[in-house]
């Protein structure tokens, strides 16, 4: 089929040199709502609990912490289905050799950061009694009942997942934008929004 045709044909998957609409929608929710979380950390551990910022108070913050950190675990599984459902591009011609090596490895590391990160939050608010009001909307039930040394596991796996996640992410970005920005060779018309190389 001439890939012309198979992309009118199949809008929303990949093509042999861009990523289609379904996977930079989920990369960039993904991206979006990392950011936001990593913000809303920040805010909530600073945050006096008799303080309010943006119209939310200090539990607030946690609470929509700990529910978008579950979002965030169904998009990774939609994005971990999508990806091996759909085949991905090839290869960008102007990454070199090493830089194709190290990007999937990089690539896995942020899989499972994305899968591990939103896990060890939820075992450490569960087992550590805290629980989760998902959107402050409906108490989710705790299957693991309190468990201070778990709690304590989840909580250091937490952090120090978060701050590997962001070697992880700041070498995904520094790559993109080298290419695209400084060699000027449109690297990431790839996967931005609305664009096309």
């Amino acid at each position: 089929m001439d890939p012309q045709t198979e992309d009118s044909a199949m809008p929303l998957k990949n093509s042999a040199t861009y990523y289609g609409p379904v996977t930079r929608f989920l990369h960039w929710s993904v991206f979006i709502l990392f950011i936001w979380q990593y913000l809303s950390a920040a805010i909530m551990t600073h945050l006096a609990r008799d303080q309010t910022l943006l119209a939310l108070m200090q539990g607030d913050f946690y609470n929509w912490h700990k529910s978008i950190g579950l979002m965030l675990l169904v998009l990774a599984l939609a994005r971990l289905i999508w990806r091996k459902t759909t085949p991905l591009p090839d290869w960008a011609p102007v990454l070199s050799p090493a830089e194709r090596v190290f990007s999937h490895w990089n690539e896995v590391r942020l899989y499972w950061c994305m899968f591990l990160l939103p896990l060890s939050g939820y075992l450490f608010v569960m087992a550590g009694g805290f629980g989760v009001k998902l959107f402050g909307l409906y108490d989710l039930p705790n299957p693991i009942g309190k468990q201070g040394g778990l709690a304590a596991t989840m909580m250091a796996a937490h952090i120090v997942l978060s701050y590997a996640a962001v070697v992880f992410i700041a070498w995904h970005v520094s790559i993109g934008l080298q290419h695209h920005w400084l060699e000027k060779d449109g690297f990431l018309n790839r996967m931005l929004p609305f664009r096309r190389p």
